[in-house]
């Protein structure tokens, strides 16, 4: 790590130590309590000081502190993790260095709804969570192979709904609008509605919100204005039933919804030449049933689940097709262009069985068993302006992967002493994956070629160990160390050659410390790891191909390896200010030379340093009449695009936002006055490629939010 790099990532620590002499007369009032939240992040209620690795657990009030929506919005609150979102639902999930970047392959940081998992096979869009009466977030970072397996390899983040109350009705409603400059009005509306259907035995929790997004880029070609608006539904029901003393039935319902009219890329004066609309709609309904039986010493946990996704998308590529030597074949207008439509289905059923011992005694336990099985389908084609040939020919198949995943996994603790205590563990899983369809041939075939049938089948499997070591060395400060190892199966491109791509690995080594300090007005932790990454995944094209020509496959490309550090401090300045500071660094480059990449090359879309600065201060305006006050302050690096053997090497801007928020909170209303990107950034946050558009940060927003509960 450079003297610069150093200098930028202690600054603000700096800032924070010279404040300890003020702090240290405080009370504390401010503090958050960040170390004494309860998480369940190794599958048993702890402690956040009690877990053996590198984990922010974001609680509810802080999420509604913040006025955010989704997790995209929360990114630079963790350390190390970067979401690249080019529309709703169009999430890329990065954290601690790894990129699942663009092509195929499974998500490299899993995500769970309570209980169940979220992470699609070969669909590279993390469903979007509406942040929306929610427990927490826990924010897992480091490879997780042991208890959350394959396409944990960066983390897991974890979204914990809050559970019904058996005993009291209660809701609340929120409704609010925002002003896009230069772009359209927004408003958004959530309900949330607590019932007891009996005392202590069975409640009912549901929660419902729209949100409608505006737009803000125009069309050049046709005049039209703000045409990536887009419209978002959800409605979630949570019922929790407890027939008996040791028995505990969650069952909860996810539906969302997600109409985008067009895509967000656009030029710096927001705006695109589009010939073809980029709509995409994405529809999920899932379903959870989790079972909890205290059998005395041990703990039955049963988790079943069911996810059904539809994502019906088009891209346009006239900008692709414009730059090819057959350019007046398939535009022969200017006016023409050209576009890739992809409709596809998944359905994925899991069920995880796993057993816990009691908290009791130095030595505690997990096993368990989980069975996973998806189903695809996908049909592709290309969409046209004019009535011309088929360049890359349709898809009708499993689009590209069925997958059925078997697992058993298990974690041992044992405790030393009081203060000391080692955790070892293994999950050993096997991955079984087809790929069967047919595609069309290209338009330039000779008449009567036949479809190209595919019939692919692969196996794939591996154990994942992790161990870790706890030393409580104060009743408010924790040391720990890690090594774990991360695991991602292969799979099969759409291109003839190379058909298939192999799986790949990391081992990551961290140690770490968190704590408090001055009677919990300063809590900290700090983690420095080092990861080895084998056999990358990464975007390439065939051989002689353009990208007009040929579809991006995924190539294995060598190794790459690097430090990362991650810091987050919370400290309460005075009984009722606090100021937050995360800041993440990962360095994690090629060791060796391919086509695609040299060495000391970074890993595509992944920023080196992200930071984020949050004041929050609590006061009144008139006696009787508490308020608020907040400021936040993103930063992210640019991100790089690789891909030498195409001469491709683009990158996007330094990201620098500032949201506020000012407000009235009552015990039983707020009224919230927000900005959003205040000084309207107008950076690159993806940068274009093969001559399709840059994405860019939304322009300032400004806006009002009322809450009331009942």
């Amino acid at each position: 790590m450079d003297t610069r790099t150093l200098k930028i990532l202690l600054t603000p620590i700096a800032a924070v130590l010279a404040s300890w002499p003020a702090m240290a007369q405080t009370t504390g009032d401010a503090s958050t309590g960040k170390q004494l939240v309860e998480v369940t992040a190794s599958k048993r209620k702890q402690l956040v000081i009690d877990v053996p690795y590198s984990i922010t657990a974001i609680g509810g009030s802080e999420i509604a502190d913040r006025g955010v929506t989704d997790i995209q919005q929360m990114q630079s609150v963790v350390p190390s993790l970067f979401i690249n979102q080019n529309a709703p639902g169009a999430s890329r999930i990065q954290l601690r260095g790894l990129s699942q970047g663009v092509g195929f392959g499974a998500a490299l940081v899993g995500t769970y709804l309570d209980e169940i998992s979220l992470n699609m096979p070969d669909a590279q869009r993390s469903l979007d969570v509406p942040l929306v009466d929610m427990a927490r977030i826990e924010v897992l970072r480091g490879p997780q192979g042991t208890l959350y397996g394959d396409g944990s390899m960066g983390g897991t983040i974890r979204f914990i709904t809050r559970a019904p109350r058996l005993d009291k009705f209660e809701g609340s409603v929120e409704a609010g609008f925002s002003q896009l400059s230069g772009g359209q009005t927004g408003w958004r509306a959530n309900g949330v509605v607590n019932v007891p259907l009996s005392t202590g035995v069975a409640g009912m929790r549901l929660v419902a919100g729209h949100e409608d997004l505006p737009g803000w880029v125009d069309n050049s070609a046709n005049g039209a204005k703000d045409i990536n608006s887009a419209k978002r539904d959800f409605l979630r029901g949570k019922l929790l039933v407890k027939p008996g003393a040791n028995v505990e039935v969650t069952a909860m319902f996810f539906h969302t919804e997600t109409d985008t009219k067009n895509s967000s890329g656009s030029n710096a004066e927001r705006a695109i030449a589009s010939y073809i609309a980029s709509p995409t709609k994405d529809k999920t309904d899932l379903f959870n049933l989790a079972v909890n039986v205290d059998l005395g010493s041990v703990r039955l946990v049963s988790s079943t689940g069911y996810l059904d996704r539809k994502i019906d998308t088009t891209s346009e590529l006239t900008a692709v097709y414009a730059g090819a030597p057959f350019k007046a074949l398939v535009l022969p207008k200017p006016s023409s262009g050209g576009a890739y439509r992809q409709d596809m289905s998944q359905k994925i059923t899991t069920q995880e069985l796993r057993l816990e011992s009691d908290d009791k005694g130095p030595l505690t336990w997990t096993a368990g068993a989980y069975y996973r099985k998806t189903d695809t389908h996908s049909v592709t084609s290309d969409v046209w302006t004019d009535a011309t040939l088929r360049l890359q020919g349709g898809f009708d198949g499993t689009g590209p992967t069925n997958v059925t995943q078997t697992a058993l996994f298990g974690e041992l603790t044992y405790a030393l002493s009081p203060q000391l205590s080692l955790t070892g563990g293994l999950r050993s899983f096997k991955e079984k994956a087809e790929n069967v369809g047919s595609k069309l041939p290209s338009g330039f075939a000779p008449p009567g070629t036949p479809s190209t049938l595919y019939n692919d089948h692969a196996e794939f499997s591996a154990t994942t160990p992790r161990l870790n070591m706890l030393w409580r060395y104060s009743a408010k400060g924790a040391l720990y160390a890690t090594a774990s190892k991360g695991f991602r199966s292969g799979g099969f491109n759409s291109t003839a050659t190379p058909r298939n791509y192999g799986p790949e690995d990391i081992v990551s080594v961290e140690i770490g410390n968190r704590g408090s300090l001055f009677s919990d007005a300063l809590q900290y932790e700090v983690a420095a790891y080092r990861s080895k990454y084998s056999n990358v995944q990464a975007q390439d094209l065939a051989p002689g191909c353009t990208p007009a020509t040929c579809q991006a496959l995924t190539v294995n490309s060598g190794k790459a390896s690097g430090p990362g550090l991650d810091i987050t401090v919370s400290a309460a300045l005075t009984k009722s200010t606090t100021l937050d500071v995360a800041l993440g660094y990962s360095d994690l480059v090629y060791d060796v030379k391919t086509a695609e990449r040299n060495q000391g090359d970074p890993l595509n879309f992944v920023p080196k340093k992200t930071a984020s600065v949050s004041l929050n201060h609590r006061f009144s305006w008139a006696p009787g009449l508490p308020g608020m006050a907040r400021l936040d302050y993103q930063h992210s690096d640019p991100v790089k695009f690789i891909v030498r053997n195409q001469g491709v090497n683009a990158a996007s801007n330094n990201i620098d936002t500032l949201n506020a928020r000012l407000g009235v909170e009552m015990p039983t209303w707020q009224v919230y006055l927000e900005g959003k990107n205040l000084t309207n950034s107008n950076g690159v946050t993806f940068p274009g490629i093969f001559g399709l558009p840059d994405f860019r940060v939304a322009p300032r927003s400004l806006g009002v939010l009322a809450r009331a509960q009942f």
